[in-house]
């Protein structure tokens, strides 16, 4: 019967779901602390799978992989006129992006009617598919959903985790100023620029101009090789970068740290390294947390180190706090054979 109503509980990353669809479409994605009166329309469902449950079970599936984005399937939701205009700007949150509450209501025409925006998103019977989770307080906190903070949050992490660059990468024929910087060794083995340089290659001049003062932290450096890379693995680490992370593990690898050192960057200062390692990440630290390298970790470095090289490891630090930001606010994909770094995601 087409009005037949059955119900499959999936086993998702983020906890049991129930979906209820009929033999045309899903009726509801449910969470199992779910209250029965936000979605009265699902009564009744029996056990069991159809045409739609199995593709809605194969498109989630794909979803939690990071391989889909967007959701195509045959939706039945039941709300009035404005619940269901509500549910329709929802779907246009682009995969990977918020809005909030005020921000969804403008898009109706009223920013005034938030809280009643919110009391819609409250009904939607459609969770994930539907995607009330990318809507967010003005303030940035993940209120207002069925499934939970926790869940809300696991589901924008996995989002931002596999969100598309926010630039195409550009290519040495595109302009005759990135053809003549691409030559210079940007480039991948196959010949293709770097992600980050064909990414930062929308602005040229920026792109040359900052070479010169990269290009002076990479290879004019006064500290050492082995340092160097210290320092901007755990800035990399702090910045939670794994394009910067993984593009200088095959570096530092080149440069004589050994995958147990690599490993333990993460762990920071507190692990086993000898005084001048331990100094170095302490710096990288305190850069990061506040700044400046505090009075304690100056004295040991500078009794170790030149005052050039002092200067050297606050600009290494600082160049690649400047990576950081270019690279994850540009989503700037990992290059081909660079290893990933999950626990950064």
């Amino acid at each position: 019967m087409v009005g037949e109503l059955v119900r499959y509980t999936y086993r998702s990353p983020v906890g049991r779901l129930t979906l209820v669809a009929s033999s045309t479409g899903l009726r509801a994605v449910l969470w199992p602390d779910d209250d029965p009166a936000r979605v009265p329309s699902v009564g009744g469902a029996r056990a069991g799978r159809n045409g739609v449950i199995d593709l809605t079970v194969s498109q989630l599936d794909e979803y939690f992989a990071g391989r889909r984005r967007d959701f195509d399937l045959p939706i039945e939701p039941r709300g009035t006129a404005f619940q269901a205009s509500v549910w329709r700007v929802l779907r246009t949150i682009p995969y990977g992006s918020t809005m909030t509450y005020a921000e969804q209501a403008a898009v109706l025409g009223d920013a005034k009617k938030a809280r009643a925006v919110g009391a819609a998103n409250g009904r939607n019977p459609l969770s994930i598919v539907v995607p009330c989770h990318r809507v967010i307080g003005a303030s940035g906190a993940l209120t207002g959903f069925a499934g939970g903070t926790a869940a809300k949050r696991a589901l924008l992490e996995l989002e931002r985790r596999h969100a598309p660059p926010r630039v195409r990468v550009r290519t040495a024929d595109e302009d005759p100023r990135l053809a003549e910087m691409f030559a210079k060794g940007l480039t991948a083995p196959s010949g293709a620029p770097l992600n980050i340089f064909g990414s930062l290659a929308h602005h040229p001049d920026l792109l040359r101009r900052w070479l010169v003062f990269a290009g002076h932290v990479l290879s004019k450096n006064t500290i050492g090789p082995r340092e160097r890379e210290l320092l901007i693995l755990r800035t990399g680490w702090n910045c939670k970068s794994p394009y910067e992370w993984g593009q200088h593990v095959l570096i530092a690898r080149a440069c004589g740290l050994t995958d147990s050192e690599i490993e333990r960057v993460g762990d920071g200062p507190t692990a086993r390294w000898s005084d001048l390692d331990r100094l170095l990440l302490l710096a990288a630290d305190e850069l990061h947390r506040d700044q400046r390298i505090g009075d304690a970790t100056w004295t040991g470095l500078s009794s170790r180190l030149s005052i050039e090289q002092m200067l050297d490891v606050i600009a290494t630090v600082g160049n690649y706090h400047l990576v950081a930001m270019f690279l994850n606010s540009l989503r700037v994909e990992l290059d081909e054979d660079v290893p990933d770094e999950p626990r950064l995601r």
